[in-house]
């Protein structure tokens, strides 16, 4: 009995003493990551000071100085300040991990939470050299972020980074771009179009080389992005910058935009694209009183009328209104603006259109110079067919000295609206920029269409300020932001994004919040045979939001977890959450 006891004694400090030299390996592995990374990220500052000094010598993107902005500007601007857009062509392709600057280390879960199994997560990395590339090591940790998750939380008014880099692999997702335009649908996000001068050209297609020929759907419940059509795969349009993009009967309808050069060639086209199993694209084939081909205006469907306002051919502006019977196919001349002759709205594009289906109501937008004020907003009756003008109340809880409580001026912002349960729609606007390309917004607003009173969201903010961007909203309150032009304030540079962040409205129904924690700590619901998810009591609603099963999984569903299995390892994921 005492050799046993001396045996068992022995064997319990060796695993106390195993325990300590992990939890030292673990610490020690963790702070080696972060001075890895910390020099790396020292040495690709220094390369990109030498680089700034030295034009021309390989670097991924251009500083806006050295190519003569200003001059782009003034010459850009007679053409389009646009989707050029003026918009720092020179910004970089940073559409990998390592380019998220504000996705920091200090993000990362707790240095005690960490253990051995989570620290050995990519079969790739080389832990016993520096050299291993930050790229690498960036996805690996965030892909030890993905197996630790913090515990789940509902925060409505918060603007949440969507981490979907962690589990895609390079060309799986769509890269920097600004000038596109993204819609939701309860299951999806869609990105369709964009320009970004650093893709690597097309010689035998130049003038469609620079603009993204493409439409992406990103799952919300998977996190994962898929491209569904292509110039490769269907007869896409080449006008896909700064077009306008609605949702109608499970479709998606775009209208006009423009392709590259800007300006040089703009469309007046719709195109409808569906979304399934098989997905299509198609010219829309219309009749009657067309309206001018140009880009960057607005759309809305209000009882089965496609209505567009503004827009630009690149020289001319305008806040004509026209509207495309989507049963009968025909276009008709609904309004004229004459501004010299009455109070009609000045031309604009690149503004947003929100309605509350009596009034189309447009915020800001603006010329290659000027942008126009969100203080009295003109909106075009559609019982009338004539421009009216609200006038809105401030935010008194803005400070005064801080455009007494509206927010600034401006054009390329992004806009959502949602119907809150008493009724009232909202409107919800995000960054842009004003006309002298020196002032940039990264604040959030909201307008109460009823109310015509603003409020400052003091809880959301852009991480940098950002234009040329898109925006949408899934339906159920969440608003979704994607890619656009980042400003550094510090280094006072710009760069195209691919970044996508949500943020809720307002707070949505239960079941919303249920299944948004479930998606949030399962990210392979697409992997189970349907049934199985039903059978473990999630609705019929909610799996219809997942993508298709594969074709070679639903031949072996019968090897499927079962729902127990499946009920047992969400619960034991939730539960030491809560631990």
């Amino acid at each position: 009995m005492k050799i046993l006891k001396f045996v068992a004694l022995f064997m319990l400090n060796l695993l106390n003493n195993l325990k300590e030299i992990n939890k030292a390996l673990i610490s020690h592995t963790y702070t080696y990551f972060r001075g890895v990374i910390e020099r790396n990220k020292i040495g690709m500052d220094q390369e990109d000071e030498h680089e700034r000094q030295q034009p021309g010598q390989g670097h991924d993107y251009e500083p806006l100085e050295e190519i003569g902005a200003q001059e782009e500007y003034v010459a850009m601007d007679v053409v389009d300040d646009s989707d050029n857009e003026s918009d720092g062509a020179d910004d970089g392709d940073d559409d990998d991990e390592s380019s998220d600057d504000y996705d920091v280390l200090e993000d990362l879960v707790p240095q005690d939470s960490w253990s051995s199994d989570e620290i050995d997560c990519d079969d790739d990395s080389n832990f016993g050299h520096e050299s291993v590339s930050l790229q690498r090591l960036h996805r690996m940790l965030n892909r030890c972020r993905e197996r630790v998750k913090h515990t789940y939380s509902f925060q409505p008014l918060r603007l949440i980074p969507c981490q979907y880099k962690a589990h895609h692999d390079a060309g799986e997702f769509p890269i920097a771009r600004s000038g596109h335009r993204i819609i939701a649908s309860e299951s999806h996000l869609y990105s369709l179009g964009g320009y970004n001068p650093n893709r690597t050209p097309n010689v035998t297609r130049f003038d469609a080389c620079m603009l993204f020929q493409e439409l992406w759907a990103f799952n919300f419940a998977t996190g994962r992005w898929k491209l569904l059509l292509n110039a490769e795969n269907s007869e896409m349009p080449r006008e896909l910058a700064s077009n306008a993009l609605v949702i109608y009967n499970n479709v998606l309808i775009s209208h006009g935009g423009t392709g590259y050069p800007f300006g040089e060639t703009c469309s007046n086209d719709c195109y409808v694209y569906t979304t399934g199993e098989n997905p299509k694209v198609m010219l829309l084939k219309v009749t009657g009183d067309l309206p001018t081909a140009q880009y960057g205006p607005g759309i809305v469907i209000h009882n089965d009328y496609l209505y567009t306002i503004g827009g630009t051919t690149g020289f001319d502006y305008s806040c004509d209104v026209y509207r495309l019977n989507l049963q009968t196919k025909v276009w008709e001349n609904v309004y004229i603006c004459r501004p010299e002759m009455r109070d009609d709205p000045e031309g604009r594009y690149r503004h947003e259109v929100v309605y509350d289906g009596h009034h189309i109501y447009v915020l800001g937008g603006g010329t290659s110079h000027t942008v126009y004020d969100l203080q009295r907003i003109p909106a075009f009756n559609l019982e009338t067919n004539r421009w009216d003008h609200f006038d809105t109340l401030p935010d008194r809880t803005v400070a005064i000295n801080q455009d007494l409580g509206y927010p600034k001026a401006r054009k390329c912002l992004s806009c959502v609206q949602h119907t809150t349960s008493n009724g009232d729609i909202e409107a919800f606007i995000t960054g842009g920029l004003q006309g002298d390309f020196n002032t940039y917004f990264d604040d959030i607003w909201k307008l109460n269409l009823r109310t015509k009173q603003w409020y400052k969201i003091h809880t959301a903010v852009l991480p940098r300020p950002l234009y040329f961007h898109s925006a949408a909203h899934a339906g159920n309150g969440c608003m979704y932001i994607f890619g656009g032009i980042e400003y550094n304030e510090v280094q006072r540079d710009m760069r195209r994004r691919n970044h996508l962040f949500k943020m809720w409205m307002t707070i949505p129904k239960l079941s919303d919040i249920c299944w948004d924690a479930i998606t949030y700590y399962n990210r392979n619901l697409h992997k189970f045979d349907r049934a199985t998810l039903l059978n473990a009591g999630i609705p019929q609603r909610y799996v219809n939001r997942l993508p298709p099963l594969p074709e070679r999984m639903r031949k072996h569903a019968s090897d499927e977890p079962s729902s127990s299995t499946f009920l047992n390892g969400l619960t034991k994921r939730m539960r030491a959450h809560l631990e």
